[in-house]
């Protein structure tokens, strides 16, 4: 053999030597892909059945700081599960004995304030919420609905708490089909925070919200009226403290309440969520409570130590006879604000005399309004014109007043003299 064919047959030696570590390798590496992805897999479907045993609460206690067991809630607040991360919490509270100083069987179902029509007809739906934020914004969500009617026996409540995020469509949807065209909500500063709250949850989840139709009544606004000037203020608590005579014992605060349950998201602790549930129930009725008591405060403001001037400007827009007539009855304690409120509805009601003697001791006091309305009273009612200019003397310098200084002045030089006054 020459030297040429043992060259060639040493290269073809190698070649295949070569080869085979080559393909050893390309098969290792294709074992460790296997491997890999069967490990992959096996790590999802253990997550999976975390996932599913965490959903069902039926993972050991103490195993996760994130499981629930959730017959445990719900036996503790009284409840039920109605669906996956949901508990529906009703109670039928009889109307006896007495929520502070107001006795429940007078409770009424169709309480009637100042001004109301139809809508005091309706049935009233009183509904508070607990949110996870107070200062509201779309990252805020209610996680505890509370609604309640009363009925001739009983104070019927339906709360429905959240124990999930992936259930707050089925809550809205839950909470939504206690409601019918028939109903008229009742707040207490539900207009500028939970119901705005709740139709922006409802507009996220992609579901039409029930509030378009309903009329909402705001028992704060009312509450304000009659008391603002006579509390410190005219938070919930200081409604059944004053109105209701009733005092709170062990109450976990509002403001708690977004701390609580996020507690029991993450850690499990049930505690300050039953608690959160408890002072739900207080505000719904003690809000159905107020809203009668209210009525009282009306039709006995003096027991009540209500706002006189504030209740009759009230009652004023839809019964001035009313109104008059209250003032009246108190009008040795009235203040300068009920005096010229008085004045007007004297005038309105055709009483000049009266009008223009509580206008002469409000200008006596300096009152500027009332030296103006005695100046027109004199020019255009008695007609005495030199009472008119004098009035028109003491009213500040003004396009107004000036305006009205030159009239009466022109009107008593065009007089007869026989007909000027002395």
């Amino acid at each position: 053999m020459d030297l040429k064919s043992k060259l060639s047959r040493l290269q073809t030696q190698v070649g295949a030597n070569v080869a085979a570590p080559q393909d050893t390798v390309s098969r290792l590496r294709e074992r460790i892909a296997q491997m890999e992805r069967s490990r992959r897999g096996h790590d999802k479907l253990d997550k999976l059945r975390r996932l599913g045993s965490r959903k069902l609460g039926s993972d050991p206690a103490g195993s996760d700081p994130n499981l629930r067991n959730l017959s445990t809630l719900a036996a503790a607040v009284e409840g039920e599960h109605i669906a996956d991360g949901l508990i529906r919490i009703a109670r039928r509270i009889p109307r006896r004995g007495e929520l502070g100083t107001f006795v429940l069987h007078t409770l009424s179902a169709n309480p009637r304030l100042p001004g109301e029509g139809t809508t005091a007809d309706l049935r009233q739906v009183y509904i508070d919420t607990e949110t996870t934020g107070l200062s509201g914004g779309s990252g805020t969500l209610a996680f505890l609905v509370g609604v309640a009617v009363v009925d001739t026996e009983a104070i019927e409540l339906t709360q429905f708490l959240l124990t999930g995020f992936g259930a707050e469509a089925t809550m809205l949807e839950a909470f939504a089909e206690t409601l019918s065209p028939a109903d008229r909500l009742v707040s207490y500063n539900g207009k500028s925070y939970d119901l705005p709250l709740l139709m922006t949850r409802f507009r996220m989840q992609g579901l039409p919200h029930p509030f378009d139709a309903l009329p909402h009544l705001d028992l704060l606004h009312p509450v304000r009226r009659l008391f603002a000037r006579r509390w410190v203020d005219c938070r919930l608590l200081s409604l059944e403290q004053k109105l209701l005579g009733f005092n709170r014992v062990d109450d976990l605060p509002g403001s708690e309440a977004p701390a609580a349950w996020f507690g029991y998201l993450r850690r499990g602790h049930q505690a300050p969520l039953v608690r959160v549930v408890e002072h739900n129930r207080q505000d719904i009725v003690s809000l159905a409570v107020a809203h009668s008591a209210l009525t009282r405060a009306i039709d006995r403001p003096q027991d009540f130590g209500a706002d006189i001037p504030s209740l009759a400007r009230w009652l004023s827009e839809s019964d001035e006879h009313q109104a008059r007539a209250l003032l009246q009855a108190h009008a040795d304690s009235l203040c300068d604000a009920g005096k010229r409120l008085l004045g007007h509805l004297s005038r309105r009601a055709g009483d000049w005399q009266q009008a223009a003697s509580i206008w002469e001791t409000l200008a006596a006091r300096g009152c500027i309004d009332s030296m103006e309305r005695l100046a027109k009273y004199h020019e255009h009612v008695t007609g005495n014109l030199a009472a008119a200019q004098r009035y028109c003397e003491t009213l500040p310098v003004g396009i107004a007043s000036d305006h009205r200084r030159r009239r009466v002045m022109q009107k008593l030089a065009q007089a007869p003299a026989r007909r000027r006054p002395l």
